[in-house]
């Protein structure tokens, strides 16, 4: 069976390739830099006799990214799963971005997931199978950094409860990750307020649970409880938090 991971260059995408890779599934790797997703499906070939096509697509300027995807996984086995790690975030997203950089970030962070997810839905549904979705900690509650990325990951999850509710499990299982940090070249040099994970631990979890069922899962777990307290915290003491 066929796996689609989008955002598969690097971090949690890449990590994801490797352990589906080492795990048998067939992949179709998407991203942005044809060089950079080639050499990683040609690792993954040698390393884990994987059958790996690799797709390159500008989520930011791509009209139709669901299409392309579509159209690639043709001679593939069948479609078994969808992960959807794509993400992108700056630093000077804080009501200073002008049009082109906002619609740059929406483009990006919910709706190429949108329509990657609404293209795949029929062959998903035929093959019982899943789609994991991957928001972030940082759209617990609306701050003013990370504002349009937040509102995007905002985004995702009604996404996700949208699936959950429109679909039975017996027809397409639906999975969200609500993310902390993690060691990625977004967070490197970064003073963070906790420990950044590893992306291969992520992703070993992330695969483990292919095949349960619709649920949604914080990572780490730790952040379940930062979420909680996050919206517990009163209006005053909330707004003065500055990151």
């Amino acid at each position: 069976m066929t796996a689609v991971v989008v955002g598969a260059s690097s971090g949690l995408g890449r990590a994801l390739a490797n352990e589906l890779a080492r795990c048998g599934h067939a992949l179709l790797l998407v991203a942005s830099d044809l060089r950079d997703i080639d050499a990683i499906a040609a690792d993954l070939r040698i390393r884990h006799g994987a059958t790996v096509r690799s797709l390159a697509l500008d989520l930011a300027r791509e009209a139709d990214p669901g299409a392309r995807v579509a159209a690639a996984l043709e001679g593939l086995p069948p479609l078994a799963s969808v992960l959807l790690p794509v993400g992108l975030s700056r630093a000077d997203d804080d009501f200073g971005l002008d049009a082109a950089r906002i619609g740059e970030l929406l483009a990006i962070n919910l709706h190429a997931p949108f329509a990657i997810a609404h293209a795949l839905l029929p062959r998903l549904r035929e093959a019982r199978g899943v789609i994991v979705l991957f928001s972030s900690i940082a759209a617990v509650r609306g701050r003013g950094r990370n504002v349009v990325y937040a509102a995007a990951k905002r985004g995702i999850e009604s996404l996700y409860e949208s699936l959950r509710q429109r679909h039975r499990e017996t027809e397409l299982r639906v999975q969200l990750y609500r993310l902390g940090f993690l060691a990625t070249n977004l967070t490197h040099g970064l003073a963070l307020p906790m420990p950044a994970a590893a992306p291969d631990d992520v992703a070993r979890l992330v695969v483990e649970r292919l095949r349960r069922g619709s649920a949604r899962w914080y990572l780490p777990r730790r952040f379940a409880l930062v979420a909680m307290v996050v919206r517990l915290l009163p209006w005053p003491l909330f707004r003065r938090m500055q990151s």
